[in-house]
């Protein structure tokens, strides 16, 4: 036999798969670095005796190995752990031989490990990348078999888990719209797979991470109102946006005033929106806000109306349909008062610029009100109030005041410090033919009388006072009318109980006195 027609190697073929049993290459041109004539009975015949072979070329791991031209063949695997090998142009690698051909070959444990996963949106798709927000919450998973795992039976995947060693597939992709289980929720997933052999001996898992994110932002505050009447030109707008997921940026938010872009801070930590005080137009103000996540998910804008009203009322006023005179110190106001955006909706009255100013309900008309009780020219003023709370300047008018009732005064009665507990006082009017009405302390006041006196006992102790005012008739109606009546009346106060002296007596320690003899 010539050394070409030496078998260069000892396969096994498996199935479709080619498996290498090991090979020990032992080349007399590692020291000689050509290669010797060997002869057939040296190559290929081993029985019971030791041979010096010179080259060849073995592969081993179990099987048989036969020469094409000797009827004789050799057992490869257990039969030659035990033999020798010797020559004196041969090494031989002990150590694996000793150990690869001793017994039984075992598998390496990567033989069953996948290499290769990836996730598409669909199956002739875009890929999705791991680790990465997605809109696609119904991807198919892909993975390719193991490259040298011998008799694989499936595999086993699992969702959010870790997979177990039953077969779930004999495909190497999983479809989660198909699977029957649902789109996956919004978060983020871990998909894991691994291959598993006709033993049932599993390889190791591999896993693929993607996170879904198909809910757009919500809106949680935003501020001003709908509907809120403002006076402020350039009012603030703040808004809170809520993301789960991939969250909100600066650049997926937006905001108008009309058809006016707004500008606007956005901390994309806390999700906070806020103007930076642009002037709005008087009257009403439409408000649009868009806001997408990250991803692209977004709500219909947000739109909204909010009413600018940053001027005041105008309007008027006069005193008793503008009369010059009147001899009662109650009068009559007529009012006037227009609002270009929100109306008028207060108004504030009185008989002083300064202050002294009572606030009431908007009217065209408010009867009976009270000048001051001094002979001669009186105001009156007024502000009108918008729904916005804008203050207009005050507008006034006056009319001369030539009251007609008469002046009270007070003739006689207790003052200062006094221990009678009985009060008599009398009063007196210089108009004379005075009716009066009069009233202790708290008490109600008494009918109109003609009589100039009163009294009252059994005061107690402490402080007092007595008011008294006087009335004429002048206008022929029956009773005494308010403006018959005097509009200050006279008062006096006292105190009943015990005056205290005017000199003290010195506290302190007694005094002793001694007479010396």
């Amino acid at each position: 036999m010539k050394t070409a027609d030496y078998p260069r190697s000892l396969q096994k073929t498996r199935g479709h798969r080619t498996l290498a049993l090991g090979s020990c290459v032992l080349l007399s041109s590692l020291v000689t670095g050509h290669w010797p004539l060997v002869t057939e009975g040296e190559a290929a015949v081993s029985k019971g005796r030791t041979h010096h072979l010179e080259a060849f070329s073995n592969a081993q791991g179990g099987g048989r190995a036969s020469s094409s031209q000797l009827r004789q063949q050799s057992v490869i695997g257990e039969a030659i752990a035990g033999s020798r090998l010797s020559g004196s142009r041969v090494r031989a690698f002990l150590g694996f031989l000793g150990a690869a051909l001793a017994g039984r070959l075992n598998q390496p444990v990567n033989w069953l490990d996948l290499a290769v996963l990836y996730a598409k949106t669909d199956p002739s798709g875009a890929a999705i990348p791991p680790k990465t927000w997605e809109r696609h919450n119904e991807p198919v998973f892909i993975w390719e078999p193991p490259s040298a795992g011998p008799d694989v039976a499936g595999y086993s995947y699992a969702m959010d888990r870790a997979p177990d060693p039953v077969v779930n597939t004999t495909q190497t992709s999983l479809s989660v719209r198909a699977s029957g289980q649902g789109p996956l929720t919004d978060g983020k997933h871990t998909f894991s797979v691994q291959a598993i052999n006709t033993a049932g001996r599993a390889g190791r898992p591999i896993s693929f991470e993607i996170w879904v994110d198909t809910t757009p932002p919500q809106i949680v505050r935003y501020a001003p109102a709908p509907g809120a009447l403002l006076k402020t030109p350039a009012p603030a707008i703040s808004v809170n946006v809520s993301d789960a997921a991939s969250g909100v940026k600066k650049s997926t938010v937006s905001l108008f005033s009309g058809s006016t872009p707004l500008l606007f801070d956005f901390d994309e930590a806390t999700g906070l929106l806020t103007t930076r005080g642009t002037l709005w137009n008087e009257g009403v103000n439409r408000q649009e806000l868009r806001v997408a996540d990250a991803v692209g998910n977004s709500q219909p804008p947000l739109i909204w109306s909010v009413t600018v009203d940053t001027q005041p009322p105008i309007g008027t006023m006069t005193i008793n349909a503008g009369a010059t005179m009147t001899t009662s110190a109650s009068v009559t106001l007529s009012l006037r008062a227009s609002d270009a955006v929100s109306g008028v909706e207060r108004m504030l009255l009185g008989n002083e610029e300064a202050g002294g100013y009572v606030e009431e309900p908007y009217a065209a008309e408010r009867a009976q009100w009270k000048l001051n009780p001094i002979r001669g020219r009186q105001a009156v003023y007024v502000k009108f109030v918008d729904r916005a709370g804008n203050v207009s300047s005050p507008v006034s008018d006056e009319i001369e005041l030539s009251l007609r009732s008469p002046e009270t005064k007070i003739t006689s009665g207790p003052a200062g410090v006094t221990p009678n507990r009985t009060a008599a006082v009398t009063f007196a009017c210089p108009e004379g033919e005075c009716l009066f009405s009069f009233a202790f302390d708290n008490d109600p006041w008494s009918a109109w009388s003609p009589a100039a006196s009163a009294e009252k006992a059994d005061l107690v102790f402490g402080n007092h006072f007595f008011r008294v005012k006087a009335a004429t008739e002048v206008n022929g109606l029956a009773g005494i009318q308010p403006d018959e009546e005097d509009p200050s009346p006279a008062e006096r106060t006292w105190i009943v109980g015990v005056e205290p002296p005017t000199v003290a007596a010195p506290k302190g320690p007694a005094i002793k006195l001694w007479r010396l003899e």
